[in-house]
């Protein structure tokens, strides 16, 4: 029996074909095969002497190039930007409506608190508020309007740093360097 293994230019595994020579001999031949005791792993490629494995995938989104024996990623840079940038708003929006410290107290920053704490400031009495970890403080007036300026300026920050990511992400041509950029 003989192993016939079909490859493209590159050391590419096309087909295999197991048979006597006489069988081969009646299949249409490729221009490029090698026959072998045992068929090679499909994981492999040839490299002009022997059967190479190829390398495992460490990302996603990657292609095994046959011409330079490394793995490419197949997203464009418009792609591989848009993709990280939603990962980033992502983890801003965790940052800005996780909570946000306020005279050593962290307080509750999710859409329905912000409101609250918008309308307790200008409310001008004095309130009872239930912090993030459910314990129970009282704010006077003059508390609450600063509450609600420390909950604009964690926003604001939370939003800064979303522009300033990305900026960077707009202006980086590599892959890997779009997706180091964190916030």
């Amino acid at each position: 029996m003989i192993n016939r293994v079909f490859l493209d230019p590159y050391g590419k595994i096309l087909t295999t074909l197991t048979g006597t020579g006489e069988n081969l001999a009646i299949n249409p031949l490729h221009p490029r095969f090698v026959d072998v005791d045992k068929l090679p792993e499909s994981n492999t490629y040839y490299d002009g002497d022997k059967f190479v494995t190829i390398p495992p995938k460490t990302k996603e989104n990657t292609e095994f190039d046959y011409v330079t024996k490394s793995w490419k990623d197949l997203r464009s840079i418009t792609d591989v930007r848009d993709a990280h940038w939603t990962k980033l708003k992502i983890e801003r929006d965790i940052i800005e409506f996780g909570g946000f410290e306020f005279e050593g107290k962290v307080y509750d920053s999710d859409q329905v608190s912000q409101g609250r704490i918008m309308g307790a400031a200008t409310a001008g009495m004095e309130q009872v508020w239930t912090l993030q970890d459910n314990s129970l403080i009282t704010l006077s007036p003059e508390q609450l309007i600063r509450l609600y300026m420390a909950l604009q300026r964690h926003i604001s920050a939370a939003h800064e740093r979303g522009r300033i990511a990305r900026h960077k992400i707009d202006n980086l041509y590599e892959i890997d360097s779009i997706e180091a950029v964190t916030l």
